[in-house]
């Protein structure tokens, strides 16, 4: 019970994260980089170097790095509750690009993945979520295609 409570709280915490980075202008900044590059590429392909958590670009990288990775250290070591990090780690570095950002999939209402998590690369005010769209429909940015 206690794991899906800190489960709950992480992606609770990962939601606005990346909600809030949306707002802040330097942080915003270097976001959007990622949704350009999304936009222009088929980043839909695994490639060796997401076992390092480098993805796509450098800039690419400081995003995903500021917006999942830290948050997901820091929300780690404050609870004590490392099989967060490793199931993060695990799904950014073997599952994450197959899945989020691939058109063809959709997992609606189940993961937050595919066509509708590029909802959100299309128009950045919906579609936060990251595993989950339960805080989207909480906080009225769900939006499904």
């Amino acid at each position: 019970m206690v794991e899906i409570l800190y489960f709950v709280g992480w992606t609770f915490m990962l939601y606005w994260v990346h909600r809030i980075i949306h707002v802040l202008p330097v942080l915003r900044d270097i976001h959007l980089q990622h949704h350009v590059y999304i936009n222009k590429h088929n980043a839909s392909r695994w490639h060796w170097n997401n076992l390092f958590l480098f993805n796509d670009t450098w800039i690419c990288t400081l995003d995903v790095w500021l917006t999942d990775v830290i948050p997901t250290l820091i929300f780690s070591a404050v609870t004590g509750a490392w099989w967060i990090f490793v199931f993060y780690y695990f799904w950014a570095a073997l599952v994450q690009e197959k899945i989020e950002h691939n058109p063809r999939v959709n997992l609606y209402p189940i993961i937050g993945s595919g066509s509708w998590h590029l909802v959100h690369h299309r128009s950045s005010r919906n579609n936060y979520g990251l595993f989950v769209i339960f805080w989207d429909i909480v906080f009225g940015t769900n939006q499904y295609v």
